[in-house]
């Protein structure tokens, strides 16, 4: 057993120094993934946007993160409701707003099953895509054919119509419902993709899993409960037949369903829906779609316009470091991982003459408990608190959540089987490329986090804790006194990473 100061001394050291496995080598990115080139988002009010921006405007910054090109189309303008207006600029590209979704669309309407949807303006996907030769109205794409789609339909079919004689079903049979939208050649979202495939063989088709709900509306048809059956059912069926059409499956859904939540499995953590109706997802639902979306492509997640790099290296000679840090009783050190008992702490001070004016970052591996086993903790776990003396933070890691400062959601897993690197950064951001100061959260390198708030403590320093879990590893610490996104784990253009 190695000496309380040894201790001290060495887990000190290795706040200071990087992850020697990420660091090792210079990361490169995998092959460069083709451009995307004309883009069409099809979907309904999810898609649309209602109260926040849909998945859209966080799948583009992604894009523009990873410097890939791509081009926008479709036949509606705008969200239906707390949208970004088209021209916002992200970093050096604008937002173009432009899709073909609409509040509570069917996909019975968008495949032309219901050729004369008053909702679709009496259009659908034969006609915006000039399947239909006879149609000659303004509501159609322009130009080439699109080259890419993301297709998210279903949500309304399901939670609306499938109790009702004249929507999807027959009956109130959840496997009419769902053969509605998925028989391979009757479905309306297989016609959808057999239209897209008629004007473009060589499209690449994204199909996204219906996304949980937070809660239901009391004007919606369908139980809660049944709900949660129903999007469980359809989702666990498209993956078969997303292989079978040969389309990409982004499962949007992790992340976002409460694991904790025995009481009513399937359902989504609340406050990543919109709090009028539970259903919409708000920008951190947003946020976490898009994180899907873009590892279902193969890219890279979010930068918020930073770097790209394994966790940097400190000076650890400053002596300071060493002779200010703290800690409880229960801290022990095996090579480059700390353990935590119970009640346990660790505060390392950031060395001396660090320059933190334009941010910093602090990485870590932790894995917490026992997951659902004996029931999910909760509110306990690890804490790591981060700051300058002017701005500071707190990421909590329960069994079951990733939490800031003690109230706001990011994320919901079985942390008890993480791997994955957790990186904080905080920067000062940048206004003119539409970049929010604030904290950022990865897990990997999916962005999870922000523009997050300061918790208006000041703390200076990096103090990892354990709250009361039974024990706690936290593999690999590291901080940087400048502000970094991880290592890339999917596509990104070469030029992009940081030598």
């Amino acid at each position: 057993m190695k000496t309380y100061q040894t201790i001290l001394a060495a887990a000190c050291a290795v706040v200071g120094t990087c992850l020697c496995s990420a660091a090792g080598k210079k990361e490169h990115a995998k092959k460069e993934l083709p451009n995307l080139g004309r883009v069409m988002f099809i979907g309904d009010s999810i898609t649309h946007g209602y109260g926040a921006p849909s998945y859209r405007w966080a799948l583009h910054k992604i894009w523009v993160d990873n410097g890939i090109s791509f081009e926008v189309v479709g036949v509606e303008t705008g969200n239906q409701s707390g949208g970004v207006d088209s021209g916002t600029n992200y970093i050096d590209k604008e937002f173009n707003n432009v899709h073909a979704a609409m509040s509570s669309q069917r996909a019975y309407e968008t495949s032309g099953r219901l050729h004369s949807s008053k909702r679709l303006d009496g259009t659908d996907i034969l006609d915006w895509l000039g399947v239909d030769k006879t149609y000659s109205g303004s509501r159609k794409v322009s130009g080439p054919a699109p080259d890419t789609y993301f297709i998210l339909l279903g949500t309304n079919d399901t939670l609306s119509d499938y109790m009702k004689k004249g929507g999807i079903g027959k009956g109130t049979n959840i496997d009419e419902a769902r053969n509605a939208l998925l028989d391979k050649k009757k479905g309306d979202i297989s016609v959808i993709v057999d239209t897209i495939r008629k004007v473009n063989k060589k499209a690449r088709i994204v199909v996204l899993t219906i996304p949980t709900w937070g809660n239901t509306s009391p004007g919606n048809n369908t139980d809660p409960a049944d709900y949660a059956a129903i999007v469980s059912d359809y989702d666990k069926k498209l993956v078969a037949w997303a292989k079978s059409k040969r389309v990409i499956l982004a499962d949007v859904n992790k992340g976002l369903i409460d694991v904790a939540n025995e009481e009513k499995p399937g359902k989504g953590v609340p406050s990543f829906y919109n709090a009028r109706d539970g259903l919409h997802p708000n920008l951190q639902g947003d946020l976490l779609m898009a994180g899907r979306v873009a590892q279902a492509l193969g890219l890279a997640g979010r930068s918020a316009g930073l770097p790209r790099k394994a966790s940097a290296k400190f000076d650890v000679t400053a002596t300071s470091m060493l002779e200010t840090a703290t800690a409880k009783e229960g801290v022990e050190l095996n090579e480059d991982t700390l353990t935590l008992g119970a009640g346990s702490e660790l505060v390392v001070p950031w060395p001396q003459n660090t320059d933190l004016k334009k941010g910093f970052a602090v990485s870590f591996v932790a894995s917490v408990g026992n997951g659902a086993e004996g029931g999910w903790a909760k509110d306990k776990g690890l804490v790591v608190q981060v700051g300058n003396g002017t701005v500071s933070g707190e990421l909590s890691v329960t069994e079951s959540y990733l939490t800031w400062n003690g109230k706001v959601f990011l994320y919901s897993d079985d942390m008890s089987k993480n791997k994955e690197e957790i990186r904080v950064a905080y920067l000062p951001g940048n206004t003119k490329a539409n970049i929010q100061p604030g904290f950022y959260v990865w897990l990997g390198d999916m962005l999870v986090g922000e523009g997050l708030a300061s918790d208006g403590k000041k703390k200076n320093g990096v103090t990892f804790s354990n709250t009361g879990s039974e024990g706690i590893s936290v593999a690999h610490p590291a901080a940087d006194g400048a502000p970094s996104a991880p290592a890339p784990k999917g596509y990104v253009k070469e030029e992009k990473l940081a030598e």
